[in-house]
């Protein structure tokens, strides 16, 4: 794990300032952790080989014939959500575990809660809900898609622990929009650098497959 992690090409040539210090992984034996930034560009790379020398042919050509790019747009897609299941990450619901990664993400204007000022409500936003959400408003406020176009992705960063949210989780986060943005002055500076992360997601993954995808669902 890194400290911050250090410039290279992909994702973290596209991203500066307050959305490089948002965490995903933390080590309590060392107090290393990982970027939030970095552990979607390993997940989208990963996704690639996995792609390339694992997933069944005829689970790739399942995909592929769902969209106008066939192979390449289904590569692309497939690399895409991975890099963005955990956006649900960027959030004070997941952010504040860990205290002095939180404390470094207030320097950096991510006001937040403490785990315990959150209490239970915390455990509403669990970060694939959140992230099954996030990307649902991404998809639909920024590029237009219908909530049920959106739904069919959106359940692949919900769902990626096993379990598909239900309707009423969905809800119960929707009551309390606090678990996902601040409120207040840092509440811009939350979506400015959840949406950071998903556009550059898709600049660097999946752009035109994802554009491609909604004129196929209709």
């Amino acid at each position: 794990m890194t400290g911050g992690g250090e410039p290279r090409s992909g994702l973290s040539g596209r991203l500066s300032g307050p959305v490089r210090s948002v965490w995903a992984k933390h080590d309590r034996d060392t107090e290393g952790w990982l970027p939030l930034w970095c552990h979607m560009e390993d997940s989208g790379a990963v996704a690639g080989l996995l792609w390339d020398h694992w997933v069944p042919s005829n689970v790739r050509s399942l995909v592929a014939e769902s969209l106008p790019g066939g192979d390449e747009d289904a590569r692309r897609l497939a690399v895409w959500l991975a890099a963005v299941h955990d956006i649900g990450k960027a959030t004070p619901a997941f952010a504040c575990q860990v205290d002095q990664l939180a404390d470094r993400m207030r320097g950096e204007g991510l006001e937040m809660p403490t785990r315990r000022q959150f209490g239970p409500d915390r455990k509403l936003a669990p970060h694939g809900l959140a992230g099954q959400v996030l990307l649902g408003e991404w998809l639909e406020e920024r590029h237009g898609w219908t909530r049920k176009q959106s739904g069919q992705f959106g359940i692949v960063p919900g769902g990626h622990h096993g379990v598909p949210p239900e309707h009423g989780q969905i809800k119960e986060l929707d009551d309390r929009p606090h678990l996902l943005r601040t409120p207040g002055p840092s509440r811009p500076v939350w979506q400015r650098v959840q949406d950071k992360l998903l556009d550059a997601c898709a600049a660097v993954c999946a752009t035109d497959a994802v554009a491609r995808r909604r004129r196929c669902l209709g």
